[in-house]
């Protein structure tokens, strides 16, 4: 195991104990400053180059892990699991402790580096059985624990039995392709959409073959970047996925290529006062899911923005998920 690799686990294991709501205040208002100077950026941009302006999107850095990360590991005689630790194929050195986010690694050819992604199995999990999934995408300088840690989340996995699995995405601006396969800037890999895109696929095809995975009930769930990720995964594997939930979705381009995700239901969250994320850019993207005739649900939420919106959603998204299945 690489050294990056190791201190990068050691530091995720120790966040869990955080107080995260706290810290998740002051984050907020320390990342939205950057934010929006980033998008200033790109707009100054855009009209120099006559480029089209993306429909956002930055969300946060690293956070820390959710208030059910700082529990004891669940008993297993107590919920029925067959183990209280799981063996991995692809990262023996690692035990998957049930009932707690755990960052394993794995070999990613195409990139020729070893990659790690964020993994949590529900309470009482049990491995002779067939599970959903849930693929969650991080958004923009974000991470897997970040995303993982957003309160509410891993509670529901809990309470409803879902496998949450949270690939990097290659590094933290891949965009997961919906970009292009290019997007590479300073020391990044020139195709990085393209490894963005592929390190996501990769990671659900491990935990596919690390457990028994309810193929009609394989989810994209995603914010801001993590969002317009989602539906352009949508797009691209239409045959995978049960259904998609967005956090304002940061997506841009010709909307009509949504047309292979039609089969799809979508659960859509946007705030109409994000800064960050357009809602009118949003509406359009809506629009076209009717035009469509797409199954859809669309949640607007007055005074809304960016950030926190994200984790107050989550009875709705899991509703819509157990609603949808293939």
């Amino acid at each position: 195991m690489s050294l990056g690799i190791l201190v990068m686990r050691t530091l995720c294991s120790s966040l869990m104990p955080c107080y995260f709501s706290i810290v998740w205040f002051f984050i907020y208002f320390a990342d939205t400053a950057p934010c929006i100077a980033q998008l200033a950026n790109s707009s100054q941009q855009q009209q120099a180059t006559g480029e089209e302006e993306p429909s956002g999107a930055i969300a946060e850095n690293e956070k820390p892990a959710s208030e059910t990360d700082t529990e004891d590991a669940t008993d297993a005689d107590e919920k029925g699991a067959t183990n209280s630790t799981i063996q991995l194929a692809d990262d023996e050195a690692l035990k998957v402790e049930v009932g707690r986010i755990a960052f394993p690694t794995y070999e990613f050819e195409m990139g020729k580096k070893r990659l790690f992604y964020g993994l949590y199995l529900p309470k009482g999990f049990d491995r002779s059985k067939t599970y959903p999934l849930i693929v969650v995408l991080h958004g923009l300088n974000g991470s897997p624990g970040q995303i993982l840690a957003y309160p509410g989340l891993t509670k529901h996995a809990d309470d409803e039995g879902y496998i949450l699995v949270a690939p990097m995405g290659y590094n933290a601006r891949g965009w997961y392709g919906s970009r292009g396969k290019g997007g590479g800037r300073g020391s990044d890999p020139r195709n990085l959409g393209e490894l963005s895109e592929q390190d996501v696929m990769e990671v659900l095809k491990l935990t596919r073959k690390n457990f028994d995975i309810d193929p009609d009930r394989i989810y994209l769930f995603g914010h801001s970047m993590g969002g317009g990720g989602s539906m352009h995964l949508a797009m691209t594997y239409p045959k995978v996925w049960a259904a998609i939930a967005v956090i304002a979705p940061a997506l841009y381009g010709n909307r009509d290529r949504l047309a292979p995700a039609k089969n799809i239901p979508a659960y859509v969250v946007q705030g109409d006062q994000d800064r960050l994320v357009s809602v009118r850019q949003t509406r359009l993207w809506v629009d076209k899911m009717q035009d469509l005739g797409m199954k859809h649900e669309y949640v607007e939420v007055k005074n809304g923005g960016h950030v926190f919106l994200a984790w107050q959603h989550f009875d709705g998204i899991f509703a819509f998920f157990a609603a949808n299945p293939k």
